[in-house]
């Protein structure tokens, strides 16, 4: 794929309207061409700037009640219509048993899952980072301001922070950090792990406060959601759970362990107040 290709089909790319193969050779220029991927980013940022700017609108402008008894009317129409799509895709036999039961609702993931889903897919696609690794501190200092809530970086153990980039969670924007863990034998790649932190001021996300952890699994990766107050982490990772677990574990209980009291060094003193 060459620079004109890609912006011929820069918009439906970014809308989601493409395959998996052809995300996948997309993504494959992207990695590749640094400004192809720098427009990439800014026309994200555009999109997630017009996004925040429509439910801010529709958050603080209150329609007539006739209108939005209209809207709700449409908005189950079409949930019915698209949920119908889906069980026309499904196996004969799934749609046969949910058609007797009455319960294809059951079938519908669940919000935590759907969430779990897309950042399994973004962490896949290995798109290259905005800011290359540096410190936690700079990392932290970079995303201010470019998304409404601020991004604490964590430090996890055994690893070490390789960069970060603006991305999405559905269709809440969000922090992504990338990690990686040097690999325990000799020649084989290093783990990478990719953390996912967005805003869910409306608690819609099932995900438990620390040192709790929710921990599923999704095309191919484990993954591990967990708030603090109205923030969500989602950590991505082909890691063992066992080993996903003991690392958030540790990072929790470095995150709240006091501070040592700092023993002044008697040599360090004055002269005039030593004894």
């Amino acid at each position: 794929m060459t620079c004109q290709e890609l912006d011929s089909i820069l918009y439906p790319y970014l809308d989601g309207e493409f395959q998996t193969d052809e995300r996948l050779e997309v993504e494959a220029h992207l990695t590749g061409c640094a400004e192809c991927a720098r427009r990439v980013n800014e026309e994200t940022r555009m999109q997630q700037s017009l996004r925040r700017a429509a439910r801010h609108a529709v958050e603080t402008t209150r329609a007539p009640d006739t209108l939005r008894a209209r809207i709700q009317v449409g908005i189950r129409e079409e949930q019915r219509r698209a949920s119908q799509a889906w069980l026309l895709r499904a196996s004969a036999a799934a749609v046969v048993v949910v058609m007797a039961g009455g319960t294809w609702l059951a079938l519908q993931p669940k919000q935590h899952q759907r969430f779990m889903e897309d950042a399994a897919r973004r962490h896949a696609k290995k798109l290259p980072t905005e800011i290359a690794g540096t410190s936690h501190e700079k990392v932290e200092a970079w995303f201010d301001g470019k998304l409404d809530h601020r991004v604490s970086v964590p430090r996890l153990p055994d690893v070490h922070l390789s960069g970060a980039r603006i991305s999405n969670v559905t269709d809440r924007p969000a922090a992504y950090i990338s990690y990686e863990r040097n690999p325990e034998t000799q020649g084989a790649p290093a783990k990478r792990i990719g953390l996912f932190v967005f805003d869910d001021a409306r608690r819609e996300v099932e995900a438990p406060p620390l040192p709790s952890v929710q921990v599923g699994s999704s095309l191919g990766y484990n993954v591990a959601v967990w708030r603090e107050g109205e923030v969500v982490y989602e950590l991505v990772s082909d890691l063992d759970e066992t080993d996903i677990r003991r690392m958030i574990a540790e990072q929790g209980a470095q995150k709240s362990k006091p501070a040592r009291p700092v023993t002044p060094d008697v040599q360090a003193r004055p002269v005039s107040l030593q004894p």
